[in-house]
């Protein structure tokens, strides 16, 4: 049987991988060669550009890049969900709950 320290520890791990993923994602967004560089060839499209092959393989490696750090973000949050859940539901509550 998990014990509350147990889950108190899972749950503070998932955070960590959480706020990890989400610093990737966001540093990602606002490099030049990630996300700046996807708008960039997402607004060549926009503009009906022509994109060489060279720039078509580099549109499809940025959107798989990005829907990754999208889904590791995505799965620690789930993940941080999870665990406060079964911690709440050792307390019988919802959480923040002060007795009087």
């Amino acid at each position: 049987m998990t014990t509350v320290e147990e889950i108190k520890n899972r749950e503070s791990i998932a955070l960590r991988e959480y706020g990890k993923a989400e610093a990737e994602l966001k540093q990602w967004k606002e490099g030049e060669n990630g996300g700046m560089w996807l708008e960039d060839l997402r607004g060549k499209v926009r503009r009906k550009e022509q994109l060489d092959e060279d720039d078509k393989r580099q549109l499809e490696r940025l959107e798989k890049e990005k829907k990754s750090l999208e889904a590791e973000k995505k799965r620690w949050g789930d993940q941080v969900e999870e665990w406060g859940k079964a911690l709440r539901g050792f307390g019988g509550g919802e959480g923040n709950e002060q007795i009087a």
